[in-house]
């Protein structure tokens, strides 16, 4: 079985990673990690000279990334770590499942309402609503 598990830098992640190594180790599983940065596509950011607003997150995102790893490894584990960057975090996740052939993916719910929520989308919905296996939400 191969667990992806789907890491958010901005939420709290901590049951989300507890959950995917708790069942990573009951099933004996592979742990796939992985983490988007997102880019943002904005033009009107590189006409003033914010070149470096592409790569902003990246740090974060890394970051973030590292700190579930070495939980991991603390509890046993040695799990491969992917680092994407993309325009749509959703679309990272799905196209990482289906190259890693993941079982489960396992994944946090951040509450966005209103206005949020309708022009952003909810990343989770759209990983539970086109993903080729079975998605695991965690609140």
């Amino acid at each position: 079985m191969k667990i992806l598990l789907a890491l958010d830098p901005f939420g709290s992640s901590g049951k989300v990673i507890e959950e995917a190594i708790l069942i990573a180790k009951q099933r004996e599983a592979e742990l796939v990690m992985i983490a988007v940065a997102e880019t943002f596509q904005d033009t009107e950011l590189t006409d003033v000279g914010v070149e470096g607003g592409r790569e902003a997150l990246m740090p974060l995102v890394e970051k973030s990334a590292e700190k579930a790893k070495n939980i991991a490894v603390q509890e046993g584990l040695t799990p491969k770590v992917i680092i994407k960057k993309g325009t749509s975090p959703d679309t990272g996740i799905l196209k990482c499942a289906e190259e890693e052939k993941a079982d489960l993916i396992v994944m946090g719910h951040r509450q966005r309402k209103g206005l949020d929520l309708f022009i952003l989308g909810s990343v989770t919905s759209k990983v539970v609503n086109n993903a080729h296996c079975s998605v695991l939400v965690v609140r």
